[in-house]
């Protein structure tokens, strides 16, 4: 730890208010909170004595083992790591940084949040400053802290009140903090608890991220998670940040661990669709570059852009359509032929060159028509992976189906669209050898599925 707070053990009075019984409170509220502890996991069998400061395994009074009692007891699993690679980490993670000795980078914690990650940093005196500096939080170190109350009359022990009604302040009301810092300055975030002067959690959001800053880490520890409103906190902080059931993986990273790599982009593929995941990318981009950043309201403000955009782009795009000229003579009304017809795009592609290329996306789409027919499920050149394809038809028709699907598969999923291919500017094109050698191999697969071979729509 840094100069100032090296050890838990080392301050006198820190020292009395985590091993001494405290005597400010009553002893209902702290046997439920110890009863509570013990039911959640934590390791009865732990020494009394001192162990590494925030040690996750240990029972001892300035150890984590409670915590991670508290967090597996409500179904997640924690992993703590002596080292850090930012690429390993996903959606589906909570990164807890308990009193970091090594730098965070600002940008890579920055980064990691923008993409849809969630972080807790929890930190007074150690390389923590800089990143949270990044969120937008001034860090102070003072020697004495305003506050309404401190625990037993201690100075060093303020008790900081809930703000507003944030998640995180839920049945609250206050925590008992040990010899802490204070987040001075807190700008698009939310204070959710404070001093007088000075807050102890705040709560913000990046991009699709979430995080909560702590300025005092020993609220985590053993003998502090014994006081009601440090024990509610702690459980509100893991239901913050579990969206939902979503991340359900505790990341706990404490002390002197060097960090890696750099974060990679990544969305909630199970609920984002293409423009989520286009909106994630950009914000990636953008917090590598330190740009600004995209919060989820400006996200929906963008994405209604971008679709308003799209959408004015294809009516400009679309040519006009015409009724027929009406003379009179009803009975030779006509419909102009659509030019997405098979016949209509074949002629097209004819006169443009490109005759092969349409014919071979006309029997990619027979094609495709037959394998939804056997397999039970729409358009599965596209929607089902190719080994999983594959195997499917094996099971069904037998494994020289399969092989006979695995030679054409690659070259169907790469033909554009029929539109595509025979629109004028196209500059894409299929050699009539290749689609010659293209149209025997769909034949032979035709015969192993027992179906005639597919004609090209008239």
């Amino acid at each position: 730890m840094t100069e100032g707070k090296r050890s838990i053990a080392g301050r006198g009075p820190r020292d009395s208010l985590a091993r001494g019984n405290p005597r400010g409170m009553r002893r209902a509220p702290v046997a439920a909170a110890l009863a509570a502890l013990a039911a959640l996991g934590a390791p009865a069998h732990a020494a009394d004595g001192d162990g590494a400061d925030y040690d996750p395994r240990s029972g001892a009074w300035n150890g984590m083992a409670s915590f991670v009692g508290l967090a597996e007891g409500m179904g997640f699993s924690v992993t703590p790591v002596g080292s850090l690679e930012w690429g390993d980490l996903s959606a589906e993670d909570i990164l807890v940084l308990i009193y970091p000795l090594q730098r965070v980078d600002p940008g890579r914690l920055g980064a990691f949040v923008q993409a849809g990650g969630n972080v807790v940093i929890a930190d007074d005196f150690g390389d923590g400053k800089d990143a949270m500096a990044g969120l937008g939080l001034l860090r102070a170190e003072p020697t004495t802290l305003r506050a309404r109350k401190f625990y037993d009359g201690r100075a060093w022990a303020p008790i900081a009140t809930a703000r507003g009604d944030h998640p995180l302040a839920t049945d609250v009301g206050e925590i008992v903090t040990n010899h802490p810092a204070a987040l001075t300055r807190v700008e698009g975030a939310t204070t959710v608890l404070a001093f007088d002067e000075g807050a102890v959690v705040v709560a913000g959001e990046r991009g699709s991220g979430r995080f909560v800053a702590v300025s005092d880490p020993s609220i985590f520890i053993n003998k502090m998670l014994m006081f009601r409103g440090n024990i509610q906190f702690a459980t509100n902080l893991l239901r913050y940040l579990d969206r939902g059931g979503r991340a359900r993986h505790v990341v706990l990273l404490r002390g002197d661990v060097p960090m890696y790599g750099e974060p990679r982009p990544f969305i909630d593929d199970a609920r984002a669709g293409e423009v989520g995941r286009s909106i994630a990318d950009l914000n990636f981009w953008l917090s590598e570059r330190r740009a600004w950043l995209l919060t989820p309201a400006a996200m929906k403000v963008l994405a209604v852009g971008l679709a308003t955009a799209l959408l004015l782009l294809a009516l400009i795009a679309l040519p006009v359509r015409r009724g027929p000229r009406i003379d009179g003579a009803w009975l030779r009304f006509w419909r102009p032929s659509r030019r997405d017809e098979p016949h209509a795009v074949v002629a097209q592609a004819e006169a443009t060159g490109g005759a092969s290329l349409v014919l071979a996306c006309v029997l990619r789409d027979q094609l495709q028509h037959l394998l939804a027919e056997i397999v039970g499920k729409p358009e599965p050149l596209y929607t089902i992976p190719e080994a999983q394809l594959v195997a499917e038809l094996s099971r069904l028709r037998g494994p020289h189906a399969g092989a006979a699907l695995a030679r054409v598969y690659r070259r169907l999923r790469a033909l554009p669209s029929r539109g595509q291919a025979a629109a004028p500017w196209s500059a894409a094109h299929l050699a009539r050898r290749d689609f010659d050698t293209l149209y025997r191999d769909v034949a032979e697969l035709c015969r192993t599925l027992g179906a005639a071979l597919p004609e090209p729509e008239a």
